[in-house]
């Protein structure tokens, strides 16, 4: 059978899609609670008194984001190592990753806590808030802070979760705690009026809650499994893995964050119209992220099942299914953004000004589903892979490699150099990891081919 008949089978396989939907979907709808969240919190605070309350939740708000987005290969590497056991049979090691993850989850936690004061005051004069809002912002971080471990919990326990191909059980681990924020943001801001102390407290008790609920679900699942009681040894080189991963993984998503703030700084620099018209137009990269994660999700855990498994086949119909999808996606988004871009930018913003300038670059926001898509779908099949040293390395060639020097040679364009430079950013990442892909697979490293 060639090539092209091969995908053509698996692209034509029921069975095949259901399994990517079935972890696909809830993760994309897990993804839209956590975003609906964010601007509920915007929204009761918004209603405040003075508008320093708002500013300060959102230099809190940033401050978290760059805190947590830094620990994110807690959930990824997580995902890729459970894969694997699961799809080996490996009752013992699905009790042992979740343990180990645990660990290494509590001892960054405790970090963060005993450099909490260094990390608010590093953070915020990092910011440049004004006085006020920057005092908002730390009684904020103040009380917030002490969730971190259920946070990071939560987080072992969402990656634990999609890793056995549990992803409805993880879309309510990520979607019921933000109905219980909401609805303690109400209660404690509105109906209590404690301010921006309440709404740092709703977030507390949300993180503590999470974790609970996570715990619940994931010893649900080892019971349903029979996987609840038995030895629960300490495999160092399973630990050595998983640390050597998570490392990977945090040193390509520290790479990611500067990207993006060098990419703000740089809009900054062309005056507060454009500073303003360029987030407007990453929200549309966000919506893209939205969808494009569930599908990057569904890869990881089918991908790493595969691998666990021995199981070719399945390793080569995941990727192609995956990839097909999130294909299409990309090309729906790109055709909604060119036909209602400047209805949506005018919905966001009610300034002539940024809404000229965010319509002048609106065609860098509809072409960029169509480049970035690759990075979601091949950053899904490397977790799956456990493959954190080529997901590093092809962080480090785009954005040190491509995008700076990039920018500096098309600065003279303006913004529109700008957002060139960027592209090229997802551009280099996407064709890195493919070539990165197309040499291990070539070689057997992924799954080997079997003897006939």
């Amino acid at each position: 059978m060639s090539a092209t008949e091969s995908n053509r089978t698996r692209l034509s396989d029921p069975g095949a899609h259901r399994r990517l939907w079935r972890i696909a979907a809830p993760m994309m709808l897990s993804n839209v609670s956590i975003a609906v969240l964010g601007l509920v919190d915007t929204a009761v605070i918004g209603h405040l008194s003075d508008p320093s309350y708002l500013a300060g939740i959102a230099l809190a708000t940033v401050l978290f984001d760059f805190l947590y987005w830094g620990v994110t290969f807690l959930r990824m590497g997580t995902t890729g190592v459970t894969a694997q056991v699961h799809g080996g049979g490996d009752k013992v090691g699905l009790r042992t990753t979740l343990r180990d993850a645990l660990s290494v989850a509590l001892a960054l936690a405790l970090a963060m806590l005993v450099w909490r004061d260094e990390i608010s005051a590093f953070g915020l004069s990092l910011l440049g808030g004004g006085d006020e809002s920057s005092a908002h912002a730390a009684r904020y971080y103040a009380i917030k802070i002490w969730g971190a471990p259920g946070v990071l919990a939560t987080m072992v326990f969402i990656g634990w979760l999609i890793g056995v191909q549990n992803a409805r059980a993880a879309m309510t681990l990520a979607a019921v705690p933000c109905l219980l924020h909401a609805g303690l943001d109400i209660v404690l801001v509105v109906g209590l009026e404690l301010g921006i102390e309440g709404a740092a407290w709703a977030a507390l008790t949300t993180a503590y809650c999470s974790a609970l609920l996570g715990g619940v679900l994931v010893w649900r699942e080892l019971r349903r499994r029979g996987a609840l009681h038995g030895q629960l040894p300490w495999r160092f080189r399973d630990l050595r893995k998983l640390l050597r991963l998570n490392g990977n993984i945090a040193l390509r998503t520290l790479c990611l964050i500067a990207t993006f703030a060098y990419f703000t700084k740089q809009g900054a620099s062309q005056g507060d119209t454009v500073l303003a018209a360029n987030a407007i137009l990453l929200n549309f990269q966000m919506l893209t992220a939205l969808a494009l994660d569930g599908f990057a999700n569904a890869l990881e855990a089918l991908v790493g099942d595969a691998i666990g498994a021995r199981d070719r086949r399945a390793f080569i119909e995941s990727i192609v299914v995956g990839s097909a999808w999130s294909g299409v996606f990309a090309i729906m988004f790109t055709l909604a953004y060119a036909v209602t871009g400047h209805g949506l930018i005018h919905a966001l913003t009610d300034l002539a000004g940024v809404r000229a300038a965010a319509g002048n670059y609106l065609v860098w926001a509809a072409v960029s589903p169509l480049i970035s898509v690759w990075c979601f779908v091949f950053d899904g099949i490397f977790i799956g892979a456990t493959r954190g040293a080529e997901m590093r390395n092809s962080m480090l060639v785009a954005s040190v490699g491509v995008f700076v020097p990039s920018w500096h040679v098309l600065q003279s364009f303006g913004n529109h150099g700008l957002w060139g430079a960027f592209m090229l950013f997802f551009a280099a990442r996407g064709v890195s990891m493919g070539w990165y892909f197309f040499r291990i697979d070539r070689r057997g490293g992924f799954v080997p081919v079997p003897r006939r």
